[in-house]
Protein backbone atom coordinates (compact mmCIF):
# COMPACT_ATOMS: atom_id res chain seq x y z
CA UNK A 1 0.00 0.00 0.00
CA UNK A 2 1.58 3.30 -0.76
CA UNK A 3 -0.48 5.08 1.77
CA UNK A 4 0.26 8.53 0.86
CA UNK A 5 -2.84 10.52 1.87
CA UNK A 6 -2.22 12.16 5.29
CA UNK A 7 -3.85 15.62 4.61
CA UNK A 8 -7.16 15.47 3.86
CA UNK A 9 -8.88 13.85 7.20
CA UNK A 10 -12.54 13.07 5.90
CA UNK A 11 -11.92 9.34 7.02
CA UNK A 12 -11.69 10.78 10.57
CA UNK A 13 -15.23 13.11 10.32
CA UNK A 14 -18.14 11.30 11.76
CA UNK A 15 -16.19 8.12 12.38
CA UNK A 16 -18.16 4.69 12.75
CA UNK A 17 -15.43 2.97 13.54
CA UNK A 18 -15.64 -0.85 15.43
CA UNK A 19 -12.38 -1.07 17.57
CA UNK A 20 -10.94 -4.79 18.72
CA UNK A 21 -9.76 -5.43 22.06
CA UNK A 22 -6.37 -5.52 20.73
CA UNK A 23 -6.81 -1.87 19.48
CA UNK A 24 -8.10 -0.81 22.66
CA UNK A 25 -4.78 -1.87 24.50
CA UNK A 26 -2.79 -0.81 21.70
CA UNK A 27 -3.66 2.80 22.14
CA UNK A 28 -4.13 2.64 26.25
CA UNK A 29 -0.45 0.75 26.28
CA UNK A 30 1.12 3.88 23.85
CA UNK A 31 -0.84 7.06 23.84
CA UNK A 32 1.68 9.32 25.22
CA UNK A 33 -0.09 10.61 28.23
CA UNK A 34 -2.80 9.71 30.46
CA UNK A 35 -5.83 7.69 28.46
CA UNK A 36 -9.17 5.24 29.78
CA UNK A 37 -10.36 3.23 27.86
CA UNK A 38 -14.09 5.67 28.52
CA UNK A 39 -12.31 8.82 26.99
CA UNK A 40 -12.17 7.34 23.52
CA UNK A 41 -14.80 4.70 23.04
CA UNK A 42 -17.66 3.49 23.79
CA UNK A 43 -20.07 0.15 23.53
CA UNK A 44 -22.74 0.91 20.59
CA UNK A 45 -26.50 -0.30 20.75
CA UNK A 46 -25.33 -3.58 18.35
CA UNK A 47 -22.18 -4.41 21.64
CA UNK A 48 -19.35 -3.15 19.76
CA UNK A 49 -16.25 -0.76 21.38
CA UNK A 50 -16.70 2.05 19.38
CA UNK A 51 -14.51 4.89 18.23
CA UNK A 52 -15.92 8.20 20.18
CA UNK A 53 -16.58 11.36 18.11
CA UNK A 54 -16.02 14.64 19.44
CA UNK A 55 -17.33 17.55 17.81
CA UNK A 56 -18.29 15.47 15.14
CA UNK A 57 -14.85 14.21 14.52
CA UNK A 58 -12.67 11.31 15.96
CA UNK A 59 -11.06 11.86 19.03
CA UNK A 60 -7.52 11.62 18.12
CA UNK A 61 -7.90 13.89 14.69
CA UNK A 62 -6.51 17.14 15.30
CA UNK A 63 -8.67 19.18 13.88
CA UNK A 64 -6.40 22.63 13.36
CA UNK A 65 -3.55 20.35 11.55
CA UNK A 66 -5.74 17.28 9.98
CA UNK A 67 -2.99 15.17 11.68
CA UNK A 68 -3.90 11.68 13.24
CA UNK A 69 -2.53 11.85 16.90
CA UNK A 70 -2.13 8.17 16.96
CA UNK A 71 -1.71 7.82 13.58
CA UNK A 72 1.15 5.17 13.99
CA UNK A 73 -0.83 3.11 16.57
CA UNK A 74 -3.86 3.82 15.23
CA UNK A 75 -6.91 0.91 15.23
CA UNK A 76 -6.41 -1.94 12.55
CA UNK A 77 -9.76 -0.47 10.92
CA UNK A 78 -8.01 3.22 10.38
CA UNK A 79 -5.08 1.02 8.44
CA UNK A 80 -7.36 -0.59 5.87
CA UNK A 81 -9.43 2.82 5.43
CA UNK A 82 -10.30 3.69 2.61
CA UNK A 83 -11.23 -0.43 1.71
CA UNK A 84 -14.66 -1.19 3.80
CA UNK A 85 -16.91 -3.89 4.34
CA UNK A 86 -20.65 -2.83 3.13
CA UNK A 87 -22.66 -5.09 5.27
CA UNK A 88 -25.82 -4.13 3.32
CA UNK A 89 -23.75 -5.10 0.07
CA UNK A 90 -21.97 -7.95 1.59
CA UNK A 91 -18.37 -7.52 0.28
CA UNK A 92 -15.27 -4.87 0.51
CA UNK A 93 -15.63 -1.85 -1.69
CA UNK A 94 -13.82 1.56 -1.38
CA UNK A 95 -15.90 4.40 0.88
CA UNK A 96 -16.74 6.89 -1.25
CA UNK A 97 -16.13 9.71 1.48
CA UNK A 98 -12.54 9.39 0.12
CA UNK A 99 -10.98 11.66 -2.24
CA UNK A 100 -8.06 9.85 -2.98
CA UNK A 101 -9.10 5.56 -2.84
CA UNK A 102 -6.57 4.96 -5.45
CA UNK A 103 -3.49 6.34 -4.12
CA UNK A 104 -3.78 3.64 -1.45
CA UNK A 105 -5.37 0.48 -3.68
CA UNK A 106 -4.19 1.46 -6.69
CA UNK A 107 -5.25 -2.26 -8.58
CA UNK A 108 -7.59 -5.23 -7.95
CA UNK A 109 -5.30 -7.52 -6.57
CA UNK A 110 -3.87 -4.94 -3.91
CA UNK A 111 -8.11 -4.62 -2.98
CA UNK A 112 -8.59 -8.50 -2.95
CA UNK A 113 -5.64 -8.80 -0.95
CA UNK A 114 -6.54 -6.55 1.93
CA UNK A 115 -10.47 -7.90 1.67
CA UNK A 116 -9.33 -11.28 2.63
CA UNK A 117 -7.73 -9.19 5.55
CA UNK A 118 -10.51 -7.30 6.11
CA UNK A 119 -13.06 -10.25 6.43
CA UNK A 120 -10.47 -12.28 8.82
CA UNK A 121 -10.07 -9.23 10.84
CA UNK A 122 -14.08 -9.04 10.77
CA UNK A 123 -14.55 -12.56 11.85
CA UNK A 124 -11.81 -13.72 13.87
CA UNK A 125 -11.13 -10.00 15.56
CA UNK A 126 -14.88 -8.93 16.18
CA UNK A 127 -16.69 -11.57 15.96
CA UNK A 128 -18.71 -10.28 13.30
CA UNK A 129 -20.72 -12.73 11.85
CA UNK A 130 -20.52 -12.03 7.51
Amino acid sequence: MTNVCLDCGKCCLETEMILSQEDVKRIINNFKGDIEQEDFCYISRDGYLQLRNNEHHCYFFELSTKNCKIYDIRPQGCKFYPLIYDMKKNKCTLDEDCPKPYLFYPNKSEMEKTCSEIIHYLKNHLKIEL
